[in-house]
């Protein structure tokens, strides 16, 4: 070998045991949520440790951003516009994808931490989220406007939540959240990832299933109401004018 290659090679050993490799465990309080008549919300915590090797800690600074994202559904977005004295339902925009349910929790304020096009590429922030619409003419970009509303509205039922809920570093590489699932949560299939940045890069990354769920007679409603529409409505309507003759009977007496 010659010099030239022999002093690659000393350079290449030194830049890999210089740049850290981290391991990253995560876990969740509870990884399956049942929904029944009692349910007003759920409280997990997700906990993890980061590592440069299998047993040690890491010594070196980092960061922790946890971003947890629910089942997606159609959803329209209206704008309201005022014409004269009200206010009325003007132009609409139906989004086919959205997630029911999304939250970002970080160590720090994200623009502390990278570089807002690389929290791009990894699709972190609803700024980030691959939202499309829809149209008679076929898929396309949204308008910002109506981005900003659909974050709006879930935010304000509690099912978005973007740098409300901090990640808190303990201590030797150990780190915890809260995540906080509102009664209106969605049913289906949740994903929670965990990225590790330090110095505005990624280190490591780690997801976790989360499963929410309706038990017992809820999810007999739900599979009926979803299994057979029509019958579902017509029962609906009939307790409806049962409860409203009732009422009138005791009305009367």
């Amino acid at each position: 070998m010659t010099r030239a290659g022999l002093i690659y090679l000393l350079a290449l050993a030194t830049l890999i045991t210089t740049v850290p490799v981290f391991g990253l465990v995560t876990d969740l309080s509870n990884k399956r949520i049942e929904i029944r008549y009692s349910f007003n919300g759920a409280e997990l915590i997700l906990f993890g440790a980061v590592g440069s090797s299998a047993v040690d800690p890491v010594n070196d600074i980092f960061d922790v951003v946890v971003v947890v994202r629910g089942p997606e559904s159609a959803t329209i977005v209206r704008r309201k516009d005022r014409v004269g004295a009200i206010w009325i339902n003007d132009a609409s925009l139906h989004f086919p994808a959205a997630p029911g349910y999304y939250a970002v929790a970080a160590s720090r304020p994200l623009k502390d931490i990278a570089l807002p096009s690389v929290f791009a590429s990894y699709g972190i922030g609803f700024d980030n989220l691959p939202l499309i619409a829809k149209s008679e003419k076929g898929l396309f970009e949204p308008d910002p406007e109506f981005r900003a509303a659909l974050f709006r509205l879930r935010a304000a039922e509690g099912l978005y939540r973007q740098e409300i809920d901090s990640v808190a570093l303990v201590a030797e590489g150990l780190f915890r959240t809260d995540v906080h699932l509102p009664a209106n949560v969605p049913v289906g299939e949740f994903l929670v990832e965990t990225f590790v940045f330090q110095e505005g890069s990624l280190k490591a990354r780690n997801r976790i299933r989360l499963t929410v769920d309706k038990e017992g007679f809820e999810r007999a409603v739900y599979d009926f109401a979803h299994g057979y529409p029509l019958w579902y409505g017509l029962v609906a309507v009939l307790i409806a004018l049962v409860a409203g003759w009732l009422a009138g009977v005791r009305g009367k007496k």
